[in-house]
């Protein structure tokens, strides 16, 4: 080599070198952009749609179908044989992008009722998000391709490994740096600003590629070196595994996300935890091809699969074990085994719900990554499974609840899940020599036959129920149960949200008139209502309707009004339950508010309220933004100075306690605490009532007095003030008993 080729191929490398840095850099600053902005949009826009966990489902589906839309953008770019086109489109898309910064929704798009939320969800982000995303998702595919351009003997599919990564640590941030940290404005001010940073290096690395490819490397001398390199053309078997091994990894994504938010807390931790499992499932697996075990992952998810089925059947296995003595057998061991008890607190269920996700997106990606293509058909190929991810989504958000009463997707999911581990166990195995026979081959599939029918079984006793009427909508399940119909004085019908009850009445005409479950005379609302010093009719706000119990408490000259997003609870409560029309019978005054409590009342003239009682439930959550120094700045702006704000807090994962007190200490309010007991008799329910008062005739009532406790500043946690700019459910998510204190 002659001395002045020395420099010049030095340059060469340098320059080499640092299109792989940048493309690296450009990669993992996207995909922490692309996946950090879901939680922070998602919960700029939480208070307005309810607070239940169908609001990040049905941003989870916006995303997926806009990374879909990314891909698909990518994929057509790179098709096009001029690549000067190719920089001149990216670099205007980035620029339009940049100008529709900051990603802040303005006031305008709150709903004006509870009807239609997931297309105006779909709407809002469209609008104020649509384009930074659009783009930020085309980043993986298209740096990819321009690495490959550049590197024709390397394979890029590390660059996607690398891209998880960014997304894992976006996520892995939010819950406990970003969002303890930052206000939502102000993580919508730094997402914006990181976006302009990303604009400025994806556009030079475009410029960059543009000239390189043009000017060095051909679509033909590409070609040639993939070609050697990698097999041909995928086949249709191919890309229809590229289809639906994402799509059944995302619909167990949404599913058991859902399922952790229903019935316990819509916080970030609950959607991003999931998600990161999901992630990691991706970089493992395309890393390297080692790291993915067939045998070892498809017998353990099938096995997990099948032990979830198990605890879901409960007390039937219970039972049959009980016959077969194997209880009587482990007890003489020293060992307790109850599948009916194994999930029994949020730390346990979680875990055991995040485990099988995770083995079953290994098993999903693993095989996916198995079947992958050529680098020059890579755009294809994340396009097939962007189109899957967008499936499984569409199939959990938007036709789930429009022809299903339950959520019948997890059950799905898991039957899918499990036959495909037993799919991959048998192709790895039917024609070695532990299956070299007939018989042998006629043994495993009956066995693997069995078992699937008992994982079949499983979900049809989960989703099975006796309801006399069960309706699904964006909002969640609710059904009508009755029980003891055979006994008139015990015949009693309960509304249920999910697995919550959320009120009952007995179906006798006489005991119809009673109060019952968590709002009888004993409970903070009953002693609340019975005991408030008023000598004129009663004016009561309830956020929440549920079966409209409270009205039982009406007389003539009342007024109650009913603040609920719900269409289908005001359904149920018309036509299922007789609250409110037997307290219009009795002349009092009864209308129901239909959409997002804070928003009704922000549009009110004030309505002065003797009392407010907040009984927003979706299954176990508690709307966070009900709960805020705003929201009790406007109950305050509609209640009497005299007034009552009752506080259901009834709740079997957060203690709610530390955010009312700080409410009570900031606004200067008497807290008294009501708790009452589930004594076991027909329409009893336990509850736990926080009533905020300077009504000095109210406190020194002896009923009062003897019924309830002051809960005394110190006495509770303290915590960070709740604004509509920060709230953490996180930190007050109560501990099992086993964990330390």
């Amino acid at each position: 080599m002659d001395s002045e080729q020395a420099p010049a191929l030095g340059m060469q490398t340098s320059s080499s070198s640092r299109f792989a840095w940048w493309s690296a850099a450009t990669i993992f600053l996207g995909a922490f952009l692309l996946f950090q902005v879901q939680p922070i949009i998602s919960k700029m826009i939480l208070p307005w749609f309810g607070g239940g966990p169908a609001v990040w489902t049905t941003c989870m589906l916006f995303f997926q179908v806009l990374l879909l839309g990314g891909y698909a953008y990518s994929h057509f770019l790179i098709s096009s044989r001029n690549i000067k086109r190719q920089t001149i489109i990216h670099v205007a898309i980035l620029v339009i992008a940049a100008l529709s910064l900051p990603i802040m929704p303005d006031a305008g798009w709150k709903p004006l009722d509870g009807t239609q939320p997931t297309i105006r969800i779909l709407l809002l982000l469209a609008a104020n998000v649509g384009f930074p995303y659009f783009i930020l998702s085309s980043t993986g595919p298209l740096v990819q391709a321009w690495y490959s351009r550049f590197y024709p003997g390397q394979s890029p599919y590390r660059l996607y490994a690398l891209s998880n990564i960014g997304s894992l640590g976006a996520l892995l941030t939010y819950p406990f740096f970003v969002e303890p940290t930052l206000t939502t404005s102000a993580q919508g001010w730094s997402w914006s600003a990181g976006f302009a940073i990303y604009a400025v290096l994806c556009s030079g690395l475009a410029v960059v590629a543009g000239r390189y490819t043009s000017n060095a490397t051909s679509p033909e001398s590409t070609q040639e070196s993939d070609e050697m390199s990698f097999d041909g053309p995928p086949t249709l078997d191919q890309r229809t595994a590229w289809l639906l091994l994402p799509a059944i990894a995302s619909m167990m994504l949404l599913a058991i996300t859902n399922h952790l938010c229903q019935d316990v807390a819509v916080v970030p931790f609950f959607w991003i935890a999931p998600l990161s499992l999901y992630l990691i499932s991706f970089i493992i697996c395309f890393d390297h091809p080692r790291w993915y075990r067939r045998t070892l992952f498809a017998v353990v998810t099938a096995l997990a699969t099948f032990g979830l089925c198990l605890v879901m059947l409960g007390d039937q296995v219970d039972s049959v074990l009980a016959k077969t003595k194997v209880s009587a057998l482990l007890l003489k061991l020293g060992v307790t085994l109850k599948f009916d008890d194994l999930i029994s607190d949020i730390v346990v269920e979680a875990a055991v719900y995040l485990g099988v996700l995770f083995l079953i997106c290994m098993v999903c990606h693993g095989e996916m990554v198995r079947c992958k293509p050529a680098p020059r058909y890579l755009t294809s190929f994340y396009l097939m499974v962007s189109a899957g991810g967008a499936l499984g989504g569409l199939f959990v958000a938007l036709v789930c609840p429009q022809i299903f009463s339950n959520f019948v997707e997890l059950g799905i999911g898991l039957v899918l899940a499990f036959m495909l581990a037993v799919g991959v166990l048998s192709d790895q195995f039917w024609n070695a020599w532990i299956l070299n026979r007939f018989w042998k081959q006629c043994v495993a599939f009956a066995i693997c036959f069995g078992l699937l029918l008992v994982v079949v079984r499983a979900q049809f006793v989960t989703f099975s129920s006796d309801a006399v009427i069960s309706q699904r909508n964006f909002y969640g399940m609710l059904s009508v149960d009755e029980d003891d119909a055979d006994d008139p004085l015990l015949h009693i019908r309960e509304l249920l949200n999910g697995r919550i009850l959320h009120g009952s009445q007995f179906v006798d005409e006489e005991l119809s008139q009673n109060p019952t479950t968590y709002y009888d005379e004993q409970s903070g609302i009953g002693l609340t209502l019975r005991h408030f010093p008023s000598p004129d009719a009663k004016r009561v706000a309830t956020v929440g309707l549920g079966t409209g119990t409270i009205a039982a408490y009406a007389q003539a000259g009342d007024y109650y009004c009913f603040y609920e997003i719900n269409p289908n609870v005001r359904l149920f409560a018309t036509t299922q339950f007789t609250y409110l029309s037997d307290a219009q019978d009795r002349g009092a005054g009864v209308s129901i508010e239909l959409g997002d409590a804070r928003i009704s009342l922000e549009r009110q003239e004030p309505q002065h309220y003797d009392i407010i009682a907040l009984d927003a439930f979706s299954g176990d959550a508690i709307p966070a933004h009900l709960l805020t120094r705003e929201a009790f700045a406007e109950y305050l702006r509609h209640l009497n100075a005299d007034g009552v704000i009752a506080v259901h807090i009834s709740n079997r994962h957060l203690d709610l306690t530390p955010v009312v007190g700080g409410m009570a200490e900031h606004f200067q309010f008497t807290l008294l605490r009501v708790e009452t007991e589930d004594d076991g008799s027909a329409g009893k329910a336990g509850s736990d009532w926080l009533l905020l008062t300077r009504n000095e005739s109210f406190l020194n009532d002896f009923d009062v007095l003897e019924s309830s406790e002051v809960v005394e500043p110190g006495s509770y946690k303290a915590i960070r003030p709740w604004t509509d700019q920060f709230s953490n459910l996180f930190e007050i998510l109560e501990k099992p008993d086993w964990m330390p204190k």
